[in-house]
């Protein structure tokens, strides 16, 4: 194992990690700016609402004074106007939603591309250079849809219950889909291209020192930032 290469990885493993979850709250974010909504970053969220505070204290009462006549479908003083903003803010959070996932998968896939393109030198390299590096961990932003089927498996297993959070939960919800479709078909594709990458692009004899930098680094990255930095950082 190359020591050197393995003290150089690491660190790029973890402020990858860190840049991926912000770059995917960043999909959510902007979505969010193009429909007109008040947007804010967290660590490892964004929040929307909107611009027009009386409409968010209109939908708020409402559905506290109405509650049971809007799960009925009965009439209600105010109904139309809630219907008509409860579309408009169901649509705009469909995109909202899609546009993270959409965007972490869209830099990996414009990594794995370039990676393709010049796979030439990839090939003939004995040991990858710097902008190599980079389209490696560009291409790796997919790899973000195996941790989720990870964790989302993980936590029914320990928990007896699937996470319903998770935006690509909300995407198969959304289509009427099976609660593990989107989830579970784009942790494959994930799982293709990594590997693709992983064994066909990056040389032999730095291919064991990336993969212990990418589990160490993996880890390390998600405790400093959604753990420990990122709550203090951006609460």
């Amino acid at each position: 194992m190359d020591k050197r290469l393995l003290l150089y990885l690491i660190p790029c493993f973890i402020v990858f990690t860190i840049i991926g979850t912000l770059s995917h709250e960043g999909g959510h974010y902007f979505a969010a700016k193009y429909f007109g909504y008040n947007a804010h970053i967290r660590y490892a969220f964004t929040h929307w609402e909107d611009k027009d505070t009386s409409k968010n204290s209109f939908m708020t009462s409402t559905y506290l004074n109405y509650e049971t006549e809007i799960n009925a479908k009965k009439d209600f003083p105010g109904k139309e106007r809630f219907l008509k903003i409860s579309k408009e803010r169901y649509k705009a959070g469909f995109w909202m939603i899609v546009w993270g996932p959409l965007q972490t998968m869209l830099t990996g896939t414009l990594g794995f591309i370039l990676i393709l393109f010049f796979g030439k030198s990839f090939r003939s390299a004995n040991r990858l250079r710097f902008w190599q590096w980079l389209l490696v961990f560009s291409s790796l932003f997919w790899l973000r849809q195996i941790f989720n089927m990870v964790t989302w498996i993980g936590n029914y297993l320990i928990k007896g219950e699937f996470r319903e959070s998770m935006d690509e939960i909300h995407i198969a919800n959304h289509f009427h889909l099976p609660i593990g479709t989107i989830i579970g078909a784009t942790a494959i594709v994930s799982i293709i291209i990594a590997s693709i990458v992983i064994f066909k692009f990056i040389p032999k004899v730095q291919r064991k020192t990336f993969i212990v930098a990418g589990l160490v680094g993996g880890v390390a990255g998600y405790v400093i930032w959604l753990v420990l930095l990122g709550p203090v950082v951006m609460p």
